[in-house]
């Protein structure tokens, strides 16, 4: 059910999700990151992509399917908004989200997306670094990218 939150309140819960970091085998910490952005505001599609070195297309690796970052995943969207995930200056990744409001993001909401990107930007590349270690796999031919929790084996 949507329900809209503050944007302190919905980024605190993005910050406790990430802190803690559990992931459950059909369940990532990134798949909790877009069911809350989704249900607490108006988006009605959230992917998380990451550029790797060597790579033309970003690698899905949170509710991205098949989907190239810049192509609307689903029919009736009005408004798109695409926001770069980076470590320092270095790009690694971005974070796409849809509506189907006509212009429906506002300041708030390009602060909010912003603030997630830049977290997910330290949490996809920090300690364990999976996920950046298993899409510059799947890039480079070693395998399908899946969604997937940082810290698996």
């Amino acid at each position: 059910m949507k329900r809209y939150s503050s944007t302190r309140k919905l980024f605190a819960e993005i910050e406790r999700v990430l802190r803690e970091n559990e992931p459950s085998f059909h369940r990532s910490p990134l798949d909790e990151v877009i069911e809350l952005l989704c249900q607490g505001r108006h988006y009605s599609w959230l992917g998380i992509y990451l550029t790797t070195e060597g790579s033309r297309h970003p690698q899905p690796v949170g509710a991205g399917g098949d989907t190239h970052p810049g192509e609307l995943a689903v029919s009736g969207t009005r408004s798109k908004i695409l926001v770069s995930m980076k470590l320092g200056s270095r790009k690694v990744g971005i974070l796409a989200a849809e509506s189907n409001g006509e212009n429906a993001f506002v300041g708030e909401d390009r602060v909010l997306l912003e603030r997630v990107a830049a977290r997910l930007g330290r949490f996809l590349a920090g300690p364990g670094h999976y996920i950046v270690r298993r899409a510059r796999g799947a890039a480079s031919g070693a395998g399908p990218l899946k969604s997937a929790a940082a810290g698996e084996p």
